[in-house]
């Protein structure tokens, strides 16, 4: 037993050291390639999706806990919080299979049962599935285990380095929570100068009827002010929501003027914004998702929330282009099923990544949720 483990967490090394050097790269085969125009062809998709992101997780599950740190590339690993994301995995990939009609469990890949993970797991993907997906199914795997890993990264640093991974408080909203099919977009760290990348991203956003949570950095927000006026800033958000991302993107977690930052950009946004009530605490998004408990215990005495993300489209890699920004999203979309998309107004890339993802699902019944209508209890 000992000579297998070594065996394989040797070659997992190899693997993902080949990943990581651009060896092995996604040539965006990884995109569903059958059109999804109803709920049944969403939930095949969503299905085929999870079916292979359990395959990938059940490597990763085997590999000891004392391999972790050297594998995720990380000095030390928390283990406790490893074990923790992996539960809250499963239960939530058994939820969403769940949520599949009975109908589209019979097509493509077909599965008999949905009642526990290992049954699941009992699914032997690569001998059932027609060529016409082989190449998805190749790419996909590539995909999932390049993104298990991005998470279990995350977990691995926790609390040590907190993130959008892990709950720290119930104070904060990840976007598991919503019903089935439903999405919110977010956009961290505008605004951009006049009539720069968050003007243009706005234009795009109301132009296919669809609105945004902006959670803006203080400084910037103060620069365009001074710019221009709050009559052009309220213009500009009308369709949509400003919330708070701190006055400077520094983490949270560390930073000694947390609570400056915080009470700073609040009430920079009440007065540009004519908040009626001046003592009104907005929705506050921590910069990196890094926060701890004083932040968090903070914003409950202000009755307010931290809203974080569960789809994130990682953008601001310069190892991403736009087209792949989008693939990646959509992948994520059918995983997860619901939940909460980050972008970032100050990069190009949302610009066409946004329509891309919208043009997708045109057809289908998922909700985009409006931002000036959704409201976290």
């Amino acid at each position: 037993m000992k000579k297998v483990g070594k065996v394989f967490i040797f070659s997992f090394l190899v693997f993902h050291t080949c990943f990581s050097f651009g060896f092995i790269q996604n040539k965006n085969n990884s995109e569903w390639p059958y059109i999804i125009n109803s709920d049944k062809s969403f939930d095949i998709a969503s299905k085929c999706e999870m079916l292979v992101f359990v395959e990938i997780f059940n490597e990763y599950d085997i590999i000891p806990e004392n391999s972790y740190a050297k594998i995720l590339g990380v000095k030390n690993s928390y283990n406790i919080s490893i074990e923790r994301w992996k539960r809250e995995t499963k239960k939530r990939i058994l939820f969403n299979f769940k949520q599949l009609s009975k109908e589209s469990l019979q097509d493509v890949i077909k599965v008999s049962s949905i009642n526990s993970w290992e049954a699941i797991s009992k699914v032997e993907i690569e001998k059932v599935i027609e060529n016409d997906l082989r190449n998805w199914y190749k790419s996909t795997k590539l995909f999932y285990r390049n993104y298990i890993k991005e998470q279990l990264r995350l977990a691995a640093l926790y609390p040590r380095i907190t993130s959008e991974i892990l709950q720290l408080s119930e104070n904060e909203i990840q976007g598991y929570n919503f019903a089935d099919k439903n999405f919110l977009l977010t956009f961290d760290d505008g605004p951009t100068k006049v009539n720069g990348n968050t003007d243009k991203l706005i234009e795009i956003l109301d132009t296919h009827k669809l609105t945004g949570m902006f959670f803006v950095l203080g400084d910037n927000l103060e620069k365009r002010y001074k710019a221009s006026s709050k009559s052009n800033l309220r213009t500009l958000y009308k369709n949509h929501k400003v919330y708070s991302h701190g006055k400077v993107h520094k983490s949270h977690q560390r930073y000694s003027s947390w609570s400056t930052s915080i009470n700073y950009t609040n009430a920079l946004i009440n007065e540009v914004f004519d908040v009626r009530n001046e003592n009104k605490f907005v929705y506050f998004r921590p910069p990196y998702g890094q926060r701890n408990r004083k932040v968090t215990h903070y914003l409950e005495t202000k009755k307010t929330k931290l809203i974080f993300w569960n789809i994130d489209s990682r953008d601001w890699s310069s190892k991403l282009n736009a087209e792949q920004v989008a693939t990646r999203q959509i992948k994520l979309m059918l995983l997860w099923r619901k939940g909460i998309l980050l972008f970032h107004d100050i990069h190009r890339k949302a610009q066409k990544s946004v329509p891309i993802i919208h043009e997708y699902f045109k057809n289908n019944t998922i909700n985009w949720l409006k931002s000036n209508e959704v409201t976290f209890e």
